[in-house]
């Protein structure tokens, strides 16, 4: 099929994800089954290892999200949004909005997350 569309390679190590989900994903509910039909002192186990993947997952999920967040493009975004949300509230905080002006401060103690190429380190000196 010459006009079939390219598809964009997988992320490095999606195809070992996919079958290690899978595996997981049947197993448990092989194991959910036989708890289910003939051995109920089984689902104390299938409860702590699926409570035990879902932290593990969240936990990595978590990982992946606060990486993506460190991109020049979702920083870029951030910022957009920021300056866009500080645009819209400065004329109210002018009037005196109350709820503006606490906005407003919030954005501003707020730690911004973006990189800079100075050191943190107190100690350089």
């Amino acid at each position: 099929m010459p006009d079939a569309p390219t598809r964009r390679p997988h992320y490095p190590g999606r195809d070992q994800l996919d079958a290690a989900n899978t595996r997981f994903r049947r197993a448990v509910a092989r194991l959910y089954r036989e708890a289910g039909r003939h051995d109920p002192k089984l689902m104390p186990e299938v409860e702590r290892i699926v409570r035990e993947a879902a932290e593990t997952l969240g936990r990595l999920a978590a990982d992946a999200e606060a990486a993506e967040s460190t991109s020049a493009r979702h920083q870029a975004a951030l910022k957009a949004q920021e300056d866009k949300i500080r645009a819209q509230l400065r004329p109210a905080a002018r009037r005196g909005d109350p709820r503006a002006a606490g906005i407003l401060a919030r954005l501003d103690q707020r730690p911004s997350g973006r990189r800079t190429s100075a050191p943190d380190d107190d100690d350089a000196a």
